[in-house]
């Protein structure tokens, strides 16, 4: 199956892609930016770095294995996907496109916000054996290091791993040392980016306000029934008079009869 597996060409549009081996195992590919693959499987904790051509030589020796035991529950789980966006005008297409999901749960609300209840479906649903696809960090962390490391912790607990896509980080299993430290300096430093954000756009709105631009809805003017008397008094008719003050002809009406 992999014996013509073209790198350049399955990067094309991606730095990550995950395929399924015709024995079942799943595996996790990363486009590092020296141009190396970073390959991990859903099997074991083996994984490795080699160029394109070394890189298609360990896909076809992992091709070859046989399910073990242990690797069979594994073998058969799902690849569940989760995306969120703060609006729903937003467009969740971007996050994880061109992964191969069989579920993928979409979630509406800020990263703020503390109720997320589409996360916990997602979370109740993942199973043994599943791969949980999220495009970075900053989709499911709020609280920068420590939430991230729960996540991760927790998922990996229930035999569940974990692929945080922008960062190329893929959770198997119990985590090292290392693995928390590294997990929770992106986490905190994507958290940091977070308030960065926010910090500019309230500074911005207050530069705006500063120089006398105003915010949200216009102010509505009020119109006395002088303002339609003048206009009428001028030889408009009720139907230009209404037009030009910017309100209806039972308005017009309305404020004639007072």
């Amino acid at each position: 199956m992999l014996k013509y597996f073209n790198a350049n060409q399955s990067f094309k549009d991606n730095e990550t892609l995950t395929l399924t081996l015709s024995n079942n195992m799943i595996v996790t590919l990363l486009k590092l930016p020296t141009g190396a693959i970073k390959g991990s499987n859903n099997w074991n904790d083996e994984d490795f770095v080699h160029g394109a051509s070394h890189a298609r030589l360990k896909l076809e020796a992992w091709e070859r294995l046989e399910p073990s035991v242990n690797s069979t529950a594994k073998a058969h789980g799902k690849q569940i996907g989760y995306v969120r966006v703060s609006t729903v005008t937003q467009n969740t297409d971007r996050q994880l496109e061109g992964i191969a999901l069989d579920k993928v749960f979409r979630e509406y609300c800020s990263a703020k916000t503390v109720s997320r209840p589409v996360w916990e479906q997602c979370l109740d649903h993942v199973r043994e054996g599943d791969t949980l696809h999220i495009h970075s960090l900053d989709r499911v962390c709020r609280s920068g290091a420590g939430d991230a490391v729960a996540i991760v912790d927790k998922l990996n607990s229930l035999g569940v791993s974990i692929v945080f896509h922008k960062e190329g980080l893929t959770f198997s299993g119990a985590m090292t040392a290392a693995q928390k430290g590294v997990l929770g300096i992106l986490a905190s430093v994507a958290q940091m980016e977070r308030e960065l954000i926010n910090e500019r756009r309230i500074e911005g709105i207050e530069a705006a306000r500063a120089k006398g631009k105003t915010f949200g809805r216009p102010k509505t003017v009020k119109v006395t029934k002088e303002d339609v008397e003048r206009l009428v008094a001028s030889g408009l008719s009720k139907i230009q008079v209404a037009k030009e003050l910017g309100i209806g002809r039972a308005t017009l009406y309305r404020l004639l009869e007072t």
